[in-house]
């Protein structure tokens, strides 16, 4: 059985990001399960003399080639013995990658295979950056996602994503995010983020989860945000580090901030959560079952009791009981203009 001595080294690109992983994490990946007889990281390019064994096959493989698999190598292997060739140049002619059938020889022959390509410059990272997502979108296909268009659909590497998933047009999908159950994401960014059985429309959610059967957007933004099942988040409303309870809906022009709110109240139109004073952040708990009118604003720390009502346009400053009608508006008083 054959001896293999391999040989990762670092270049300048291999600590580059690609699809959520750097580029070397691909190759360490693909070989960490190959029964090698000796595996090593070399900091020198190219590796010194004596980290090559007689006796054993030598592959040398920078860790800017992302697309090389196990088989690839195997393969090569295969075809040197066969045609009766000493060492195979892999990547590019002045690359440090090769496989050596004996201890370092010089003379051989280069390989084109796309599999042994290497990123050096912005072109190639091009061509390696469509190909990784190809591949990431046709493994996701196999598994029964419903991508609808590979043109424009982008998803890192690190994201888990369910059969039965539906993936429209225009997604950005990055970081460790998971989309699970009967999910369906529509031109949306999303990142480290779990949307488990929720539709997302045109939005933008970052370090967030999203419950069963709630809908976000369109255009709305999500930061930190735990929004649970059943809810509406509507258009132009944005959720920052606040916890939503079940039912809760807040339809449109509405900005949620280190808040709790409790399950089904009602966040009218253009309700703001005053929740930094210049200095620090400060906490709103609104209750269940709660109704705030259009245009309440709550200012910071503050407390809404349960089934509660604020009327429209009534800015909060103080504690509200619960099962009480607050309103806050200043009297209407019109006199003649001259």
């Amino acid at each position: 059985m054959d001896k293999y001595n391999i040989i990762f080294v670092k270049t300048a690109f291999s600590q580059t990001q690609l699809l959520g992983r750097k580029v070397e994490d691909y190759v360490l990946r693909e070989f960490s399960s190959f029964c090698a007889s000796k595996s090593r990281l070399s900091k020198n390019t190219p590796p010194t003399e004596d980290m090559f064994l007689d006796g054993y096959i030598n592959v040398v493989l920078t860790l800017d080639m992302p697309l090389v698999t196990v088989n690839d190598v195997l393969s090569a292997v295969k075809d040197m013995k066969d045609r009766g060739i000493g060492t195979l140049s892999l990547g590019k002619r002045d690359s440090v990658s090769k496989i050596c059938m004996s201890k370092c020889a010089q003379e051989g022959v280069f390989s084109p295979k796309l599999c042994f390509f290497k990123i050096d410059d912005a072109k190639s990272f091009n061509v390696v950056y469509n190909l990784v997502k190809e591949s990431i979108l046709d493994r996701l296909l196999a598994d029964g996602v419903q991508i609808v268009d590979k043109t424009t659909t982008f998803v890192d590497d690190t994201v888990t994503i369910q059969k039965g998933v539906k993936v429209l047009p225009f997604c950005r999908i990055e970081g460790n995010s998971a989309l699970l159950g009967e999910a369906s994401v529509a031109g949306s960014y999303i990142k480290d983020s779990v949307i488990d059985g929720a539709s997302v429309e045109y939005s933008h959610v970052v370090d967030s989860r999203v419950g069963a059967r709630s809908t976000i957007g369109p255009y709305a933004r999500l930061r930190g945000a735990i929004i649970e099942n059943d809810c509406r988040i509507g258009d132009f409303v944005e959720v920052k580090s606040s916890t939503l309870a079940n039912g809760v809906k807040a339809s449109h022009l509405s900005y949620v901030g280190n808040a709790e709110v409790g399950e089904h109240t009602n966040v009218g139109c253009g309700t703001v959560f005053c929740n930094y004073d210049g200095v620090n952040k400060h906490k709103t708990t609104v209750g269940a079952n709660c109704f705030l009118g259009a245009n309440t604003n709550l200012i910071a720390p503050v407390v809404i009791g349960d089934d509660s009502f604020v009327a429209a346009g009534t800015t909060v400053t103080r504690d509200v009981e619960g099962e009480t009608f607050t309103i806050g508006r200043v009297r209407q008083n019109t006199k003649p203009k001259r």
